[in-house]
């Protein structure tokens, strides 16, 4: 095994905090190792898996387009915008959002072929079909997006992850740009709607020029000092070659890092007091709370984030961690797009995704749940965040890190340079698809390898595996057609 190159592959290392002991969540168990080891059949040769499709979108002879090339995937008159409802969607939601949709429709229409189109009854989600199965309904493969063809390369989904599965938008999402939308009334749904509307039709922006870096660091936490050494201070300070984030788009930083990561420094950032006014984008990279299924806090607090009030062990409790119910009232998030790093920052299924194997999956939730957090940023009163993209599930280090443990930033500094030169949020982190597509490609190659008696480490297995899944579960919360109004905010002085 020594002389094995796989077995310099690093135990990927998970970033949430367990309610109840004040312990750092575990990473990926060894029975969990065992499962892949043994299920080269399933994970490789399944006739079901989008295998084939995640390695064409992985092929770098095609560019690794989502859309096609003579289109401008940001321009909506040329690519499309829709809406997919489930076919039992909660009354008054389309009438709250029509705001939205007459908009949609106005841009998508104005000058230009492509479809606009609103999916419900019959043609919306229906009760176990996936992504292939809808798209061929309509006459589309899983593949390279022509609008032309009929479905629209914007697809926002409404509805609970339990009306429409996570893996439903997973698997539309590897080419297609998609959002989910979930709120708790028609009048959040109206909210938000109204919100984007005032956002995009108003004379001038409410944010400032400004990227704000929200990111604790605990004492003994290998997770959090990670983010802080490979990501959030190279990106606030600057490194060769690349030098400062947003420093090429004119935007200006305002940072909270390490022990200034206080839970009132992030109702600071959300109430527009840090830097001179509201950011027009938020990172966040902290520990998000895990509780267990039977918790009464679970639906509300699942996923809040993690801020350096807590001193990195023992206890833990509402003082340390910011949820939906800590937004301030007086918060002016109208026009952000809040990129949380965080364990179940944006949802948690029903059963462990990474340490599904079991004869009996692991149940972490009493159903599959969308997180509060978001929810109130979007819907907030007085005007709703853009949107958000965070994780389904835990955050591994994977995102920033190679399988080898060295640091790998330039995914983050791509999908936050193209959200500050003011491409649509689907189309700016189309990059985690891709990464997820040449992964899943990695993984596979791994699977077989082992399976033809080659010496694979168990560690290698792992990386890549949370690895594959870390990048396949980042979604983004709201409309993926958002987009911030950088050619009308003024440069800080």
């Amino acid at each position: 095994m020594a002389d094995n190159p796989s077995a310099n592959f690093e135990m990927p290392v998970p970033f949430g905090v367990d309610a109840d002991t004040g312990k750092f969540l575990d990473g990926v168990t060894p029975e969990a190792i065992e499962w892949l080891a043994s299920s080269t059949a399933v994970e490789a040769k399944s006739p079901d898996s989008t295998k084939s499709v995640l390695e064409s979108r992985a092929d770098p002879s095609a560019l690794a387009f989502a859309v096609s090339g003579d289109y401008d995937a940001n321009d909506l008159s040329q690519v499309g915008w829709g809406i997919i409802f489930p076919a039992n969607a909660q009354p008054g939601v389309k009438e709250a959002l029509k705001p939205l949709l007459d908009l949609r429709q106005k841009q998508v229409t104005t000058g230009g072929t492509a479809p606009f189109k609103i999916y419900e009854g019959a043609e919306g989600y229906q009760p176990g079909m996936t992504a292939r199965q809808w798209l061929a309904a309509r006459g589309v493969s899983l593949n390279i997006v022509d609008p032309a063809l009929g479905v629209p390369f914007f697809l926002l989904l409404v509805g609970t992850p339990d009306e429409i599965p996570f893996e439903f938008q997973y698997q539309l999402d590897i080419f297609w740009a998609v959002g989910r939308l979930q709120l708790a009334a028609p009048e959040d749904y109206a909210q938000y709607a109204k919100s984007i509307v005032a956002y995009e039709t108003a004379a001038a922006v409410p944010n400032l020029r400004q990227l704000a870096v929200f990111a604790p660091e605990h004492e003994f936490d290998k997770a959090t000092q990670m983010f802080n050494s490979m990501v959030a201070k190279p990106l606030v300070d600057g490194i060769p070659p690349w030098g400062k984030i947003g420093q090429r788009q004119k935007f200006g930083i305002v940072s909270y890092l390490a022990d200034d990561a206080k839970k009132g420094a992030l109702a600071d950032i959300l109430r527009g007091k840090a830097g001179g006014g509201p950011p027009a984008l938020l990172l966040s990279g902290s520990h998000g709370m895990s509780f267990r299924a039977d918790d009464a806090r679970q639906p509300g607090m699942q996923g809040a984030l993690v801020c350096s009030d807590w001193e990195g062990s023992g206890p833990i409790n509402e003082k340390h961690w910011f949820a939906a119910q800590d937004v301030p009232a007086d918060a002016k998030v109208q026009g952000l797009i809040h990129f949380f790093f965080a364990c179940f920052g944006a949802g948690c299924p029903q059963f462990d995704n990474f340490n599904r194997m079991a004869a009996a999956p692991k149940q972490i939730a009493p159903k599959t749940m969308l997180a509060r957090l978001p929810q109130a940023l979007l819907a907030h009163k007085n005007g709703g965040a853009l949107a958000t993209l965070a994780h389904v599930d835990r955050a591994w280090a994977y995102s920033f890190v190679s399988d080898r443990g060295g640091a790998q930033l330039q995914g983050f500094r791509d999908v936050i340079g193209r959200l500050l030169r003011g491409d649509r949020v689907g189309q700016a982190t189309d990059q985690f698809n891709v990464r997820w597509a040449a992964l899943s490609t990695e993984l596979s190659d791994s699977l077989q390898d082992k399976q033809l008696g080659k010496q694979v480490a168990d560690a290698e297995l792992a990386s890549r595996w949370v690895a594959r899944d870390d990048a396949r579960n980042y979604i983004i919360f709201g409309d993926p057609a958002v987009r911030l109004r950088v050619e009308d905010m003024p440069e800080l002085k």
